[in-house]
């Protein structure tokens, strides 16, 4: 099932509120909704610390029982890097997985947001892909950092920045295109351009969330006069994936 997968680098971000403190743990819990019924697809337990000038995440995912036995999945995240003036700069991108026995794992090394080195175990066929330029990999964020910004309000700038993504494969723009009032919550909605590291063929599917939804749905809900996140909802052809937060 490659929609586990599909899902573990997505669930990676932090409401405003973490921002006020040093650390916090978080857990997500993951559902893919497809035909308008929804499956519980697992957990997963987040660490993040930030200081004045610093910021680290790490993350593992515990999958479901039943998706263990259709597709045994395990992940950890690592993503370390500045904070300055409000801005989360990456610096180091690491992750790693196991599914059906077979270990991969991507690391990207940045330098004032530039792509300084990128390494994904084991390699991918370049050219099967769209091309990926050197001027590509220039003012760029790993897909976590852009979660946790796109799950922060205030650092997002209510929901009006945009996102140049590189995975280790992929680069794409992350685009808000609307702010809207539905029920309880502000839904901030961006849509997905694809630039490069794409497959030609056309067939998207992959383990980076962004690189599979055409569209990215982030709920928040106000509390004490501020915008709290309260799930990610993203979109693609055949389903749904929603991923509901408990700060504990």
């Amino acid at each position: 099932m490659r929609t586990i997968s599909f899902i573990l680098l997505l669930i990676i971000f932090t409401p405003s509120s973490l921002l006020k403190a040093e650390v916090q743990n978080i857990s997500y819990y993951l559902h893919l909704e497809v035909l308008g019924v929804p499956i519980k697809l697992g957990e997963i337990t987040s660490y993040f610390e930030i200081t004045k000038e610093e910021y680290k995440l790490e993350y593992d995912l515990k999958a479901e029982s039943l998706v263990q036995l259709i597709s045994p999945t395990k992940g950890i995240g690592k993503i370390n890097g500045k904070y300055i003036n409000s801005k989360l700069i990456p610096e180091n991108y690491n992750y790693t997985y196991e599914r059906k026995g077979k270990i991969k794992s991507t690391n990207i090394e940045f330098l004032d947001s530039n792509v300084i080195n990128s390494e994904v175990i084991p390699p991918f066929e370049k050219s099967k892909l769209t091309p990926v330029n050197e001027a590509m990999l220039k003012n760029v964020i790993d897909p976590s950092t852009g979660i946790i910004l796109m799950g922060d309000y205030h650092l997002n700038e209510n929901c009006s920045i945009d996102y140049r993504i590189f995975d280790g494969k992929r680069r794409y723009d992350l685009t808000y295109t609307s702010i809207e009032e539905k029920d309880s919550y502000k839904v901030c909605t961006l849509q997905r351009q694809k630039l490069g590291g794409f497959k030609k063929d056309g067939n998207d599917r992959s383990s980076n969330p962004f690189a599979s939804a055409d569209q990215i749905d982030a709920y928040f809900l106000k509390k004490d006069e501020k915008y709290i996140i309260d799930k990610f909802v993203t979109k693609s052809d055949s389903a749904k994936l929603i991923i509901n937060v408990t700060i504990q």
